[in-house]
């Protein structure tokens, strides 16, 4: 005994149908044949798409904390270096300033006549 058929109504506008029967005619289908497995076998199909959009998702959350981690990482690093960096400014600068003494009180020391003509 075959099982008695329900029917459903959908409200659609002009567009939406014509759309709809636009489909069904390039698969060959009838509308009805179209909209059922439309419903029907695709659920699996999106459900698998849904499972493989959700791995994704999972493997780039797990890749953004790696490169969270790595970025941290290297941020620590070119802070070390900055500061030594800062370090061998600061040295340079105090030797650079202790060489100008010594090169003032040299001049200091040479005669009128030497500083006038750079002798």
């Amino acid at each position: 005994m075959e099982e008695k058929k329900k029917q459903i109504c959908l409200r659609l506008t002009e567009k939406e149908k014509e759309i709809i029967e636009e489909k069904a005619k390039n698969e060959k289908m009838t509308v009805n044949a179209f909209i059922l497995k439309r419903l029907l076998d695709d659920s699996a199909e999106m459900e698998n798409d849904i499972n493989k959009l959700s791995n994704e998702i999972e493997a780039l959350k797990t890749e953004n904390t790696e490169l969270r981690i790595l970025v941290k990482d290297e941020r620590k690093s070119f802070d070390s270096i900055l500061k030594r960096m800062e370090d061998i400014i600061i040295v340079l600068n105090e030797t650079i300033k202790s060489k100008q003494t010594l090169i003032e009180a040299q001049e200091t020391k040479k005669t009128f006549w030497a500083r006038l003509f750079r002798r």
